[in-house]
């Protein structure tokens, strides 16, 4: 398995170093530190085992890497914008090693099952040949039949064991019907809850979308009439215990980036906050501030920046 192992530490050494040195230039200039993240992505789309493996992931990464290989007066807001790109091509390679693994194991449980085929094939063949010899020599000659009835007990046992074995593989099978529908059931239920959160399916996970309507402008306390949706949301995450939600806080460009990033790193705890008072285990979520580095509309309209408001709660997958 190809692998590499970022450096958060150094990384972010060099884009303040690199952004101090930057600001005393008459023009802002890439981060230093940046084409060691471009090298790693480099790394991971070239490897077309793995590539393959984690589209979406690898196009969030080139988005962030970009982002990074921006020039940026700010020096703070440099060396975080390289942060998250390190940890995005990081999370992208992770991704993908870890589909690898899974179609490996997927392939080893394919071959174990037609190695166990086979034998129980052979062992059938076995009987059947067994039973044939001693119906043979029970008509050969008088002075064989009681060996022929001790084979031919012998191969009425097997067939016993054969028949039980049929009864099992059939218990088996009715036994895998009442699974299936009761995943079907479970599925149906699963999907109701999630039209019920306007939530959508995302390579990350479930993503459900609050807008800026939970906040007055500029404030990080949720209003009292924004609770219902949440409240949903809370009961989702009760009922399926074995899920985690990573809350990420959104903004549009209206003020300064380091400020942005503060506002909405306190609109994602509030939210937590809120889940955590609901019965979720604080330990099952994670509130992270992404300030207007991740717009989804442009925020030269009133429109595209109220878009851009907004808190994004992503549920995390099952583990399959």
């Amino acid at each position: 398995m190809n692998s590499f192992k970022p450096c958060s530490k150094t990384l972010l050494s060099l884009a303040l170093a690199g952004a101090v040195l930057s600001g005393c230039a008459s023009a802002p200039t890439s981060p230093e530190g940046a084409a060691n993240v471009r090298l790693q992505l480099n790394q991971l789309q070239a490897d077309q085992q793995l590539a393959v493996l984690a589209p979406l992931a690898i196009k969030d990464a080139e988005q962030a890497v970009r982002v990074a290989e921006q020039p940026e007066k700010d020096s703070v807001l440099a060396a975080h914008r390289l942060v998250l790109a390190e940890r995005k091509v990081a999370l992208a390679l992770t991704q993908a090693q870890t589909r690898q693994l899974e179609q490996q194991r997927t392939g080893l449980s394919q071959q174990r099952d037609e190695v166990r085929l086979a034998a129980r094939s052979r062992e059938a063949a076995s009987a059947r040949a067994d039973a044939s010899a001693a119906r043979q020599d029970a008509s050969g000659a008088r002075s064989d039949a009681e060996q022929a009835r001790q084979q031919a007990q012998q191969a009425a046992n097997r067939e016993n064991m054969a028949l039980t074995e049929a009864a099992s593989a059939r218990d088996d099978a009715r036994t895998a019907r009442e699974q299936a529908d009761a995943s079907a059931a479970t599925s149906a239920e699963l999907r109701a809850q999630i039209a019920e959160l306007n939530a959508r399916p995302t390579d990350r996970g479930l993503v459900v979308t609050l807008g800026d309507v939970l906040f007055d402008t500029a404030q990080a306390n949720l209003k009292s009439a924004s609770s219902n949706h949440l409240v949903k949301l809370g009961q989702f995450l009760n009922k399926h215990p074995e899920r985690t939600a990573l809350i990420e806080g959104h903004t549009d460009n209206v003020g300064s980036a380091a400020s942005n990033v503060l506002l909405s790193q306190r609109r994602a705890e509030a939210v937590k906050a809120f889940l955590v008072a609901q019965g979720i285990a604080a330990s099952r979520l994670q509130a992270s501030g992404k300030g207007l580095d991740m717009p989804l509309a442009s925020n030269n309209t009133a429109e595209g920046r109220a878009q851009n408001r907004r808190v994004e709660v992503i549920i995390a997958n099952i583990p399959q």
